[in-house]
């Protein structure tokens, strides 16, 4: 297979797909199985699976991601305890054309030195163009200053550890 330093991704949300025959599949197998009604985990697997030791992917999912339950919630656990989610970003509601879904930005690695999981709440920074919600510059750098520099901002950003994701039953919403 192909390895890459870095991957880019934002797949159709919650789109159908046939788990059929994928027990076996290297890039599912020590996570688990995304459910037919919702591949977003199975694109999640499959970006993973392509990174490079010291790569790093940021994928756009919808929101559901981070609490449903199910084989959603164990590839979550999965995720969390082999240690590969490093940040998750929750972008305003109604910031993509097509759909007005809730949607989060996850930023995962293939190794990583520590353990906790940035949680960034950038729902509320955006200027309403039009029927979409936009992130703005300073919008933008709020995010991007916050996840460079890995820092608990009240009410926007919190570094949570790996003891407190597992007492929320691996819910990371």
């Amino acid at each position: 297979p192909l390895y890459v330093d870095a991957v880019v991704s934002n797949p159709p949300y919650s789109q159908a797909w046939n788990p059929a025959d994928k027990e076996g599949d290297a890039r599912y197998s020590s996570f688990g199985l995304a459910p037919k009604g919702k591949a977003d985990y199975a694109f999640l697997l499959h970006d993973l699976f392509h990174l490079k030791g010291d790569g790093i992917m940021t994928i756009v999912l919808p929101h559901g991601v981070l609490f449903r339950g199910g084989e959603e919630g164990t590839i979550r656990k999965n995720l969390v305890e082999k240690n590969h989610i490093d940040a998750i970003i929750g972008l305003p509601a109604n910031i993509f054309f097509g759909t007005g879904i809730p949607t989060i930005i996850m930023v995962l690695k293939q190794k990583r030195t520590n353990t906790d999981v940035l949680i960034v709440d950038a729902s509320k920074g955006f200027a309403k163009v039009g029927k979409n919600n936009v992130l703005r510059a300073c919008d933008i750098k709020k995010i991007v200053d916050v996840v460079t520099n890995r820092v608990s901002v009240d009410k926007f950003s919190r570094v949570v550890t790996r003891d407190e994701i597992r007492a929320n039953d691996y819910n990371l919403n």
